[in-house]
C-alpha cells in the first residue's frame, strides 16, 4: 500500500472522529417518553376511525384511556400467537419502566385492558413523545422502526418514517435531522389481535466512534509497515 492510500485511511478516520467531537449521549439514546394511549371497542375514537391512521394529528387527549411516563428504549414484541387477543400487559412487559400513571382504574386496570382483538373493531392507538430535546445529532444518523401494525415517526414536526396502515412486521428506516432535535414522536396503531411489535433503534455514537478509531489504528499500522520497507 502506498503513502497516498495511508493518508486516505488516516484522513477518513480523522473526519469520523472530528464529526463526533462533542456528541453527548442525548435523550434519543437514553430516552424517557410521554405515552398516551387510546383504545376503542367500537372502531371509533372521538368519532373518527384511526385504524389505518398511525400518524399525526393523534386523537384528542380528552378521549385517551391513559397517559404515563415510560423510561427506556421502545422494544416491544408480544409473542402471542396470530389471531389471539392481547392486553397492554402483553405489550408493556417492562411494567417497572412505567411511572406517573394517569388513567381511570389505575395502572393495573390499564395493563389488563385488551389492546386489540381479531376483527379490528377493537384496537389501540399509542403516541410516544420523547421528553427533552436530543441535541447534537450527527449527520447521517438514522432510525429504524420495526412494527406490526401501523407506525410513523416525526422529528421536529417533520415525517421521518411513514407507514400508518395495518401490516405484518416490517422495518422502516429514516434519517434524523442534524443538530438539535427539539421533538421526536412515534405514533403506533395495534389492530386485529396479536402479534404486536414496536421497536425503535438508533445507533449509538459509540459504535461509530469505534469504527473511526479502528480506521485510525489501521492507518498507523500500515504507515509503520511502509516505513519498515
Amino acid at each position: 500500500m502506498n503513502m497516498s492510500s495511508v493518508r486516505k485511511y488516516l484522513l477518513h478516520g480523522a473526519v469520523v472522529l472530528l464529526g463526533l467531537t462533542g456528541i453527548a449521549r442525548a435523550d434519543i439514546y437514553n430516552p424517557t417518553w410521554l405515552v398516551t394511549a387510546w383504545t376503542t371497542t367500537t372502531g371509533m375514537i372521538g368519532g373518527t376511525n384511526f385504524i389505518n391512521a398511525a400518524s399525526q394529528p393523534a386523537p384528542s387527549a380528552v378521549d385517551a384511556l391513559a397517559s404515563f411516563t415510560y423510561s427506556g428504549q421502545l422494544n416491544f414484541d408480544n409473542t402471542n400467537n396470530q389471531g389471539q387477543s392481547n392486553t397492554y400487559a402483553d405489550f408493556f412487559t417492562n411494567t417497572a419502566n412505567i411511572s406517573n400513571f394517569s388513567g381511570t382504574g389505575g395502572k393495573a386496570a390499564f395493563l389488563g385492558t385488551t389492546m386489540s382483538s381479531p376483527g379490528s373493531s377493537n384496537y389501540s392507538y399509542l403516541e410516544f413523545s420523547l421528553q427533552g430535546p436530543a441535541a447534537n445529532i450527527a449527520a447521517g444518523t438514522y432510525v429504524t422502526i420495526t412494527h406490526d401494525d401501523g407506525a410513523s415517526s416525526y422529528a421536529n414536526g417533520n415525517k421521518v418514517t411513514y407507514s400508518p396502515g395495518e401490516t405484518q412486521a416490517v422495518s422502516d428506516i429514516g434519517t434524523l435531522p442534524v443538530g438539535s432535535m427539539t421533538s421526536f414522536a412515534v405514533d403506533y396503531v395495534e389492530a386485529n389481535g396479536a402479534p404486536a411489535v414496536l421497536k425503535v433503534d438508533v445507533p449509538e455514537p459509540g459504535s461509530v466512534l469505534l469504527l473511526g478509531t479502528g480506521l485510525l489504528v489501521l492507518g498507523l499500522v500500515v504507515r509503520r509497515r511502509q516505513k519498515a520497507l
